[in-house]
């Protein structure tokens, strides 16, 4: 546990220091360079975990071994998340640093999903080469399998896993539907996955209520990702004609906002028939969250 609370410390004491390199610091190498970062950061607090002490599962598919992610585990990891989400934010944009606690938890619960949704399908896709196999991403250091969602929410919902299990091989199927094709039509570069990344951050969830100053500050910030990406294109890739690439990211962020409804839908759904308690959801482990 000492470990975690060390990178703690680390993650908190080192959000004041971007601000003084950011202005000699390209934006898309900024977001790449923090984004590794932050993988490194939470796959540490990932494998010290206590929970993935207490219980754990391999399973092998195509002879690759995968250490299987449980409901228990997944919230600890989303509390993890929280927190480095608002460090990478803060790393990354001037913007983010110089809102108030209160608007930094606002927009924190504006992207937290938009970000665990984004990072979950594209890891999976970069892994594996589409979405259509039984093995995806449940956390950094933990996948699932579409074949044995009993393992995923047994300790949790033991008299319901089998009903639980069947709503969730059917929405997986759905949202993979969704963001399979489009990740597999665009063959993303490593750039362009950091960039989809920092843009969700400041993409506008229709289903919350921003302030109007908000929305234009969102809108700041992705029109200068996507002026750095219309550079990126020029300069490094050599593209004089790159509107189907910005295409396909702008397409790809609309179908990640179809699979955060339907994941809600999932949820609702759980939450009404009583086979689930997912209150202990992404907005409610944010909310909680300590800036």
């Amino acid at each position: 546990m000492k470990l975690i609370d060390q990178t703690s410390v680390e993650l908190q004491s080192s959000a004041i220091e971007p601000a003084k390199t950011m202005l000699n610091d390209s934006i898309l190498s900024r977001v790449s360079r923090e984004y590794s970062a932050s993988i490194a950061r939470r796959k540490i607090c990932e494998y010290v975990q206590p929970t993935a002490l207490r219980r754990h599962m391999i399973v092998d598919y195509e002879g690759e071994d995968f250490l299987m992610c449980s409901w228990g585990f997944l919230m600890e990891c989303l509390k993890i998340n929280a927190g480095d989400y608002v460090h990478f934010a803060s790393a990354c944009f001037p913007e983010f640093v110089a809102m108030n606690l209160d608007d930094q938890r606002l927009m924190l619960k504006n992207f937290a999903t938009r970000l665990y949704e984004v990072e979950t399908h594209c890891r999976t896709f970069r892994k594996f080469g589409s979405l259509d196999g039984p093995i995806y991403m449940g956390t950094l250091t933990t996948y699932q399998d579409s074949r044995n969602f009993k393992f995923f929410i047994e300790e949790e919902s033991p008299d319901f896993f089998e009903d639980i299990a069947k709503s969730m091989n059917h929405y997986t199927d759905r949202i993979r539907s969704l963001v399979g094709p489009i990740l597999m039509s665009s063959q993303f570069t490593d750039t362009e996955y950091d960039a989809i990344y920092a843009l969700a951050v400041w993409q506008i969830d229709p289903n919350q209520d921003l302030p109007e100053c908000m929305v234009s500050m969102c809108e700041s910030v992705r029109l200068r990702l996507f002026d750095a990406l219309k550079e990126y294109y020029r300069e490094e890739l050599g593209l004089d004609d790159y509107s189907v690439r910005l295409g396909n990211m702008i397409t790809f962020e609309h179908t990640i906002q179809e699979s955060m409804s339907l994941l809600a839908e999932e949820m609702v759904a759980y939450n009404l028939t009583g086979l689930l308690d997912s209150d202990a959801s992404f907005l409610r482990t944010v909310s909680q969250f300590p800036l």
